[in-house]
């Protein structure tokens, strides 16, 4: 078993590398021309959808009541693994992700993604002020914003989610645009603490979105936990099934 799981992580490596090098050209294009910027978030889509089936791994998309993937909205999702970056992605709605600056140190997929999306040091309090500044400005440029809210895989007990960052939730408020809540579920079980991969199915599901009206910055923590708990519920009842 150990072997076949070696082989296909490698098997899974190549692909990867493979859709990547060919993608790669088109995501440069939207960094360079301003009219192919749209297609290159769109294109995102396309590489997730065409890696999870490349590597035989069933990918379900389940929309809750008033999920529109045309609309706009700050997107949250729970990350237990390296995979549920791809695994966002494979939603059909143009996003940019916000995610930590050490992205920037891989070749092409940093520049790629220093240009389309947007990197932070969580440890500079400029660079966390240049997020929201940027943020801002996708927002009103029509971009929806994807973000990992626990800031990275932080937790020790699966399904436990850890504590939320305000950032997101900020984010909504400010701009009113609501919380799209996406749980992910059985993506741990692809990629368990590790790049080791592993076949099993992977479920996203788009929860009812969390209109932020009515509140405002001194009702951010109420806000938060509102949309913790949406998540939470979701990752218990899947993990006791």
């Amino acid at each position: 078993m150990k072997i076949f799981t070696l082989i296909y992580s490698i098997y899974g490596l190549i692909v990867f590398s493979s859709l990547f090098a060919i993608f790669s050209l088109p995501f440069v294009l939207g960094i360079w021309f301003k009219k192919f910027e749209k297609t290159a978030y769109w294109l995102h889509h396309v590489l997730a959808r065409f890696f999870f089936a490349a590597i035989f791994i069933p990918v379900r998309i389940k929309l809750e009541k008033d999920v529109n993937l045309k609309n706009q909205y700050v997107i949250i999702s729970n990350h237990f693994s390296f995979i549920d970056i791809p695994a966002l992605a494979a939603l059909n709605i143009p996003f940019k992700f916000i995610g930590k600056i050490k992205v920037n140190n891989i070749p092409l997929l940093g520049y790629i993604f220093k240009n389309l999306h947007i990197m932070v040091d969580r440890e500079n309090k400029d660079s966390r002020k240049q997020t929201y500044l940027k943020s801002f400005k996708s927002i009103d440029e029509g971009y929806s914003m994807g973000i990992f809210p626990e800031g990275g895989i932080k937790t020790k007990k699966i399904p436990q989610l850890a504590p939320f960052k305000d950032g997101a939730f900020i984010m909504a408020i400010e701009k009113q645009i609501p919380i799209l809540p996406v749980s992910l579920l059985g993506a741990y079980q692809i990629m368990k603490g590790s790049f080791f991969i592993s076949r099993s199915p992977c479920e996203i599901v788009c929860h009812t979105p969390i209109s932020p009206k009515g509140y405002i910055k001194k009702d951010l923590e109420k806000f938060k936990n509102k949309c913790y708990n949406v998540l939470q519920n979701e990752l218990n009842k899947s993990h006791n099934e």
